[in-house]
């Protein structure tokens, strides 16, 4: 089952390939969560549009895509779970938590 949040986290990240940086970990709900492998990364189209309304004066468009890294991730007591993190031009969000 997947979980839909896309909430803004914090994320401290690491260069992983071809200068390109990825999670390294992440603050959630109050809660860090040190990422123990990165399964795949994609780029996705993101909606976008939503934010146009919230442009003011000459504000730049936002980007039409997001990078998306499928991350295995602990926190320091627990489980730990496969989270889907997104990266929209300079805001980090966690979009979904698999079960």
């Amino acid at each position: 089952m997947v979980r839909r949040h896309d909430e803004t986290i914090r994320v401290r990240s690491a260069t992983v390939s071809a200068g390109i940086d990825g999670p390294r970990d992440f603050v959630w709900r109050g809660r860090r969560y040190t990422v123990c492998a990165v399964l795949a990364s994609w780029q996705e189209r993101r909606a976008w549009w939503r934010e146009v309304g919230d442009l003011t004066g000459g504000a730049a468009l936002p980007s039409p895509q997001r990078r998306v890294w499928r991350v295995e991730a602990r926190p320091p007591s627990g489980t730990a779970g496969v989270f889907d993190l997104g990266l929209d031009d300079d805001r980090w969000l966690l979009l979904r938590a698999h079960d």
